[in-house]
C-alpha cells in the first residue's frame, strides 16, 4: 500500500497496516470570512492541500510507508465573527481532535500529521495541544507543523527563497504587502489564484488594510515588553504575543461592536496577489512540511518539538479559565484555612 484515500479503505486493509510506517494526514480548519474576494472555504481549501500535497510527496520518496489522506475536519476556533463564518469553542475543537487521535491510534496509525490554514491563536494552540496530548496518552507521534510553517513564511522569513521560486526580484510593493499581516491578504489571495482562480473575486482595488487593535490590551504589552527590555532581556515574543491577542480582540471587538470604524473583511495587501506568487507560496508550504513530516518519520525530531508561537503562552491554551479558577480557589481556600 502507498498512498490512500482512507474512505475508501477496507477493513481487511485496515488491518494489515504496519504501525511503525503508517501515516495519516488530517486537514482540520474551517469556513470563515476571508474579505469580499475570496471564498469561506479559504483556510480549509489550504489545509486539504498541504495535507494531500505533503501526502503525495511523502509516498513518493518513502514507497514503504502506507500513507492516508483522511478527510478534513471543517472545524475551526477563533473565526472572525461574521455572517458565514462557522466557529467552535476552542474546548470542542480540542476533544474532537483528541478523539480523532484516539480512533486513529487505534486503527493503527503510528504517525498523524494535522494540517491547518486558519491562524487563529486559541485554533492553532487547540491542535497542538490535542496533539501532544494523544502523542503522550497512545504513544504515537501526532503532530501539526503547519502554523511553524505558515508563521515563518508570512512574516518575511522566505522572501528570499520566494524571490528563488518566481525568477525575480521582487518589487517593493509585493515586499510591502506580503509582510504586513495576512488574512485574505497577499499570500491567501495568490494562493487562490493559483489554486483556482475563478474563485477570487475582484481584488486590485483593495489596497493594505488591518483591524483596529484593541488599545487598552496593546498598552499593557507594551508597558509589560519595555520593562523586560529594561532587565536586558529578550521581548520580541512578548511584544508579538500582546500584539496578536489586541489585534485579534480589536477585530472581534469590530465585527460585533463597530469597534475603530468600518467592517474589516481582511488584514494585508489583496492587491499585489498573483497566481506567480501563488505557486511559490504552494511550493514553500509543501516543502516545509515535508522537512517537518520526514524528521519526524525518521527519527530524527520528535513530534512533542513540533510547535509554533501558538504554544508558547498559557492565555491561549485550551482549558485556561478552568485551570486558573482551580488554582484561584484552592489558593482561596488555603489562605481561609490558614487564618
Amino acid at each position: 500500500m502507498a498512498f490512500l484515500r482512507a474512505e475508501e479503505l477496507t477493513y481487511s486493509q485496515i488491518r494489515r497496516f504496519d504501525r511503525a510506517r503508517t501515516i495519516g494526514f488530517l486537514p482540520v480548519s474551517a469556513l470563515e470570512v476571508h474579505g469580499p474576494h475570496l471564498p469561506i472555504g479559504m483556510d480549509w481549501y489550504m489545509a486539504r492541500w498541504m495535507a494531500e500535497e505533503t501526502a503525495h510527496r511523502f509516498a513518493q520518496r518513502n514507497p514503504d510507508w502506507t500513507v492516508v489522506a483522511l478527510p478534513p475536519l471543517a472545524l475551526g476556533a477563533d473565526e472572525l465573527p461574521l455572517r458565514g463564518s462557522m466557529t467552535t469553542p476552542a474546548g470542542t475543537l480540542y476533544r474532537a481532535v483528541v478523539a480523532q487521535g484516539r480512533a486513529l491510534a487505534k486503527a493503527g496509525y503510528g504517525y498523524v500529521v494535522v494540517t491547518n490554514g486558519h491562524g487563529g491563536p486559541r485554533h492553532a494552540a487547540a491542535l497542538e495541544a490535542a496533539c501532544r496530548y494523544v502523542s503522550r496518552r497512545r504513544r504515537i507521534a501526532m503532530f501539526t507543523p503547519s502554523i511553524a510553517v505558515l508563521h515563518r513564511i508570512v512574516t518575511g522569513g522566505r522572501l528570499a527563497d520566494t524571490e528563488t521560486l518566481v525568477g525575480r526580484t521582487l518589487t517593493d510593493a509585493e515586499r510591502h504587502g506580503l509582510v504586513i499581516g495576512e488574512h485574505a491578504g497577499a499570500w491567501e489571495t495568490s494562493f487562490m489564484l493559483a489554486q483556482d482562480s475563478t474563485l477570487v473575486g475582484p481584488h486590485a482595488d483593495l489596497g493594505p488594510l488591518a483591524p483596529p487593535r484593541f488599545r487598552p490590551l496593546a498598552r499593557v504589552g507594551e508597558w509589560l515588553a519595555a520593562r523586560r527590555e529594561r532587565r536586558g532581556k529578550d521581548a520580541s515574543k512578548l511584544r508579538e504575543a500582546f500584539d496578536g491577542i489586541a489585534g485579534s480582540l480589536g477585530w472581534l471587538l469590530n465585527a460585533r461592536f463597530g469597534y475603530g470604524g468600518g467592517e474589516v473583511t481582511y488584514k494585508g495587501d489583496p492587491s499585489v496577489a498573483s497566481a506567480e506568487l501563488g505557486h511559490a507560496f504552494r511550493e514553500l508550504l509543501a516543502r516545509d512540511c515535508l522537512e517537518i513530516v520526514e524528521a519526524v518519520a525518521a527519527g530524527r525530531r520528535y513530534a512533542s518539538d513540533v510547535r509554533s508561537i501558538a504554544s508558547d503562552h498559557a492565555v491561549i491554551q485550551p482549558g485556561f479559565l478552568v485551570k486558573a479558577g482551580v488554582v484561584a480557589l484552592a489558593v482561596g481556600a488555603l489562605t481561609m484555612l490558614a487564618f
